[in-house]
Parts: C-alpha cells; structure tokens; sequence
C-alpha cells in the first residue's frame, strides 16, 4: 500500500507542478505536499532523522573518526601517517555551499578556484593546469565518489561540471595531500580526494530543499528514504539548480549560465552480520550556455558486496559501470566515454604484529570522440586498459605506540606498460594526544589521450611518445592535541618530479609546437590546520597553506611559459570557518578565505590576490530551517582564475526533514 500510494502521490505532484510555471510556486507546493503526507513518511523511519543529521561532533568525536583514504581501512584520524583533512557533513551543512566544488574549498590542504560559471580547477600541493573548455589541465590529483573514480583520460583530470551529490547525503570528505599511488594507483600524484556517503539507513524519512538567489538562480531536492523488512535500507532522490552567467571586464555577459538536473538511488541490504551489499546509481543532464552550449549527460551504477571475517579481517568486491557524454558544440566536438571497472581487496591479520591488504583491479576505458578541425584525436575510438595489483603490510613495532607501513602498487597501462608505485610510512604515538608521523612515495601520472592522441595543426607529440611524470614525495607531520578543546595538524613536504609534460617549438614543423617530457620541478611547502572550540557554542576551524615551486627546462626547445601551462598556483592561501549555535535555535556562520595573486601567463596580468566572505544565517524551526546566505561579499566581484569574474551573491533557501 505504501507504494502505491507514494506512485499515486509522484503522479499527482507531477500534474501539478505543470500548472505552476513559477518556480517559487513550485517549491511551495513540493512542501505543501511533503507536509500533508507527514503522517506516511513517519511510518517509515524508526527514530527522528534529525537526531542523526543534525549531530554536531565534539573534538574527541572529530579526532577519533576513522578514515579510510589513507589505509584503505578504517584507521582514526588522528593516528594516520598522512596529512589528511576531514570534511564532515556539518561542516558543509554550515556553510554556503551549494555544489560538491564548493564544498572542497572547506578543505586547507586543497587549492579551488572557480574559472567560471561551472567551471573549476582543483588541486592539491600545486599543479593546477592551465585552463580549456570545461576543464582546467590539474592532472595530478585522483577523485573518487563512493569509491567510484571520476577521473577522465580524455584531458587528464576531472571534469567538475559532471560532478555532483545531494550534499546532504554525504556523511564526510577525506582529501590526503600528499602522493596515494600505492593504494589507489595512477594518478594519485599530489593527492587523493575521497567522498563517502551516508548508509541508507542513515537517510531514512525525507528531506527537501529548495531556493532562489541572485547567481544561484534557483536550486531544489527531494530526497527520500524507506526500508523494506528489517534488513533492506533504499533512498532516491532528485536535484536541480539554475546558475546565471558571470561577467567578463565588468560589461561583457561571459554567457556561461547553466542548468543541472541530476537522480539516483542507494540500497544497503545487511543480508546477515558478515555480509553486506550496495547498489547505488546516478544519471545526471547538463546544458552550459557558452556562445553554443555545451551538453553534458551520464549515468553510473555501483555494486559492492563486505564479507566480514573479523573486526580485523575483511573481504570486498566493487564493481561498476560509468558512462559520461560531452557536446562541445563550439568545437563541433562529442567524446563518450564508457568505463568498466572490478576491484578486490582482501585485508587480514598476519601474528600479532601485522595487518596485511593486498588486491588487485581492472579497468576498460572505452573512449570514443567526434573530432572536428578545432579538436581531433588519433584513433578516434580507443579502448584503454588498466591493470593493478598492490600489496601493503601494517606493522606494529611497539605497542601500537610505533607503527611502519610498507607497501606498493603494480600497474600497467596503455601507453607506458608496466609501472610501480612503492611507498614507507611510519607513526609515532607516544600518548593518545600526539602522533608523528613521517612518509616517502613514489608516484605516477599516465599519459591522457591529449598527451598522446591529439592530432591539430597547432600542436601534438612526436611518433606519440610520451612519458608518465612520476615523483618522488618526502613528508613529515605532527598532530597534537594540546589542551582540551584544541587540535592541531602541521605537514610539511617536499617533492621531486621529472619527466613533467613540456611544449617545445617544433624545428621540423609543421606543426610548430610539439608535447615532449622535457621538464623537471621540486616543489615544498607546509600545511597546518586547527579545531578550536572555543566554547560549547563556537567553534573555529582554521587553515594555512605555503607552496613553494621551481621548474627547471631540460631543453632548449622549450618554450618560454611551458612551466605556467603546467602550474598556476597561490603561494599562500588561508581559510578560516566559524559555526556558531545562538540562542533560539538560530545559526550564525562565517567562512573566510584569502588567496595569493597568480601568475596565468607571461603575457597577461596576474590574478590578484583577493579575500573573500561568505555568511550564513539560519533559524531552525521544528521541522524546518530557513536560511538566508551571502557569498563572496567582500566586493562586487572577483577573478578567481583567467577572466571570469565571480559576483557578489545572496541566496534564501528553505529545508524540511521529516
């Protein structure tokens, strides 16, 4: 009966959304529905959702999370050998974001700037390439939702404008700076960012969302979550948002708004108290409205199934299936990219001493482009096949106190065959509230199909050769938690690279320029970060990072600014995050960010440095909270990276949770 009411209701909501062209009237009515049906959706919830949602962590809670981008098993936070931040849900939920980019500039160990309307470059610990259409070149840090990598090997990197969740559906963000290739493998040079959702036992009951704003036109979500029996948990949900175009010399509309509607569905079934099983999928529709726009749509299914041996030995299995499509349509150019992916990772105790993982993957990559004149790749069509397998063995030296893990991973690929990625960490922890760590890595990025495929008149590489770029990472970090409601993080690192990606004048042109391995780089730096409650009401969270590079030609055929192609990254960057719980259920939140001036190309001005603030005010009330958010309020607006300049926006949003 519940079905077929919830059918009758979708059908019902649906014709009548059709009669309110106006979005406001639409948002209205979505809660009116919501909150008449109440009494259906509280049948199905066992306990108020907002007791699980809405939990705000204490440091020792914050501190003892355990993580798993590090290991790939659960290890807390604050004893992990690795310079790791945590985004939990309530630091997103306290802040203005609205996007999954958003989000990850809560993170002090990442590098986010927004090129434009949809549009973002990311990184960590440097390397955020140069800028094309939907994409910046930042080819040096690997991506993974619900253990789902979003990697592209068409440019190298992420396409950001593919990429979204529900953020209220997210349970924390894990992103380690710092080399990961010994676990997760190619690609994961600079850094790891890994996005873990909640259970659907965790989002049981509904939640909905909706708002209108001055850049964020208007934005809307329903989720919802059931279950069915005691042991199948299942939610779907749907999204949608509105951007409005930025602004280009103050006068010029960039053209650049753009629309997202996106849904899916997670079930969790706990068949018995050893195995569980997930399946969860997305699809998603974009229309980005450059001069001629851009089309982007997809869809991906995951399934995972966790045999538990022990709390110490455990078994599991992903496989899942990715399928991403872009319309260039200035370029007259289409890519489709289809991925295959099965991945097994057995962990288990080896004595007393030791905790062995080991496991191995393959991956299909089935990537068919459109070429056009402006943009061509040779073949086509290609299939691209990854095969990994990795090792590592977790050693306790001293009574928990002194631990060393060794490991590597095996890869071999494409372009460049058989690569390998070892890495050492060792953690100190003298007491429960100081860890020391120390660690040495070795990377790799592979080539993209830009590197090797890329046929124009303008550029491409010779008899396509091309190298991966590998590094060799040394780090070290302190996490201490001095008084009681203080903790803090200090990293510092330095790393060396060769074989980085050069453009080199081509003598026997054409074409007159040609990709070539002909760069080196060392790169340093330090990453600090702190909690601070400063009361029971107030807490602060706090970052700082410094980057230091130097870029060295290997050849004389390389030309002036290949290096900037490369990197285009602040020196110093600062964010500060304030959540403050007043009284009368009103919250009253500040984020903060300055970032240093870049250097985009020796023949254009740099980026200047800019702060920003951004503000959140909330009430909440019963079921419901309002808020009222402001972005960028510093100035009218901002460059943040190339040209696009990013305005001043106020945005209202409304949420209920039943």
């Amino acid at each position: 009966m519940r079905f077929i009411y919830l059918d009758t209701m979708k059908t019902t909501l649906k014709s009548e959304l059709n009669q309110y062209p106006c979005f406001f009237s639409r948002i209205v009515l979505i809660f009116s529905l919501l909150y008449l049906s109440n009494g259906s959706f509280g049948q199905v919830q066992d306990s108020p959702l907002s007791a699980r949602v809405l939990k705000k962590l204490s440091l020792e809670e914050l501190m003892n999370i355990e993580v798993v981008s590090v290991s790939k098993h659960p290890e807390k936070l604050k004893e992990t050998a690795s310079a790791i931040q945590v985004i939990t849900q309530e630091d997103i939920r306290r802040s203005t974001a609205s996007s999954l980019p958003e989000a990850l500039r809560l993170a002090p160990n990442l590098q986010v700037a927004r090129t434009n309307s949809h549009d973002w470059a990311i990184t960590a610990r440097g390397f955020n390439g140069a800028p094309l259409s939907n994409a910046s070149l930042a080819d040096k840090l690997l991506v993974m939702i619900d253990g789902r990598s979003v990697y592209n090997p068409l440019f190298g990197g992420v396409f950001w404008d593919a990429q979204n969740v529900l953020l209220e559906d997210i349970d924390r963000i894990e992103v380690v700076s710092g080399p990961g290739g010994t676990l997760w493998g190619d690609n994961a040079v600079n850094g790891v960012i890994n996005i873990l959702s909640k259970t659907a036992d965790e989002t049981q009951g509904l939640y909905a969302s909706g708002g209108v704003g001055s850049f964020l036109k208007d934005q809307a979500g329903v989720r919802f979550g059931g279950k069915a029996g005691k042991q199948l948990f299942y939610r779907v949900y749907g999204q949608y948002f509105d951007n409005k175009s930025t602004r280009i010399h103050d006068t010029m509309d960039a053209k650049d708004h753009w629309n997202r509607t996106q849904g899916g569905f997670r079930m969790d079934y706990y068949a018995s108290k050893k195995n569980t099983i997930t399946l969860q999928g997305d699809l998603y529709g974009s229309r980005e409205n450059t001069p001629t726009s851009t089309i982007i749509n997809g869809q991906n299914i995951l399934g995972r199934w966790t045999h538990s041996f022990s709390d110490s030995s455990d078994l599991k299995l992903q496989v899942y299936f990715d399928r991403t499509f872009r319309n260039l349509s200035v370029a007259r150019f289409t890519d489709e990219l289809k991925t295959y992916d099965i991945d097994l990772q057995h962990r288990f105790p080896l004595g007393e001493r030791q905790q062995i993982l080991w496991g191995g993957s393959y991956r299909l990559a089935d990537d068919r482009a459109k070429n056009s004149p402006a943009l061509s790749f040779t073949p086509a069509h290609t299939n691209l096949i990854l095969v990994t397998g990795f090792v590592q063995d977790q050693i306790t030296i001293v009574d928990r106190r002194l631990q060393l893990t060794i490991g590597t991973k095996l890869s071999n690929n494409h372009y460049t065959g058989f690569e390998i990625m070892p890495s050492g960490r060792l953690a100190f922890t003298p007491t429960t509230h100081h860890t020391i760590w120390a660690a040495v890595s070795r990377a790799v990025r592979v080539p993209s199909r830009f590197d090797v495929d890329e046929t124009l008149p303008s550029v491409t590489t010779p008899s396509r050769q091309f190298k991966t770029e590998k590094v060799m990472a040394y780090e070290i970090g302190y996490r201490v938690e001095p008084v009681k409601r203080i903790s803090i993080s200090l990293a510092g690192f330095y790393n060396q690279y060769r074989d980085l990606r050069s453009i080199n004048a081509n003598p026997n042109g054409p074409p007159p320029l040609i990709f070539a391995n002909d760069q080196k780089a060392h790169t340093w730096g330090i990453e600090a970060s702190a909690n601070y409650w400063m009361f029971d009401w107030w807490r602060l969270r706090m970052g700082y990072t410094y980057l230091g590079k130097k870029f060295t030609a290997l050849s004389p055929a390389v030309y002036p600014g290949a290096d900037i192609f490369e990197s285009i990254d602040p020196h110093h960057q600062v964010m500060v995050q304030s959540i403050v719980d007043l009284p009368q259920h009103i919250q009253f939140d500040v984020t903060t960010r300055f970032v240093d001036s870049l250097t985009i190309w020796p023949l254009t001005p740099a980026v200047s440095q800019y702060f920003s603030l951004d503000l959140r005010l909330a009430w909440q009330y019963k079921k419901f909270e309002f808020s009222i958010m402001g972005k960028d309020l510093l100035a009218p607006r901002h460059i943040e990276f190339v040209v696009a300049q990013i305005p001043r926006s106020i945005y209202g949003k409304i949420i209920c949770r039943i």
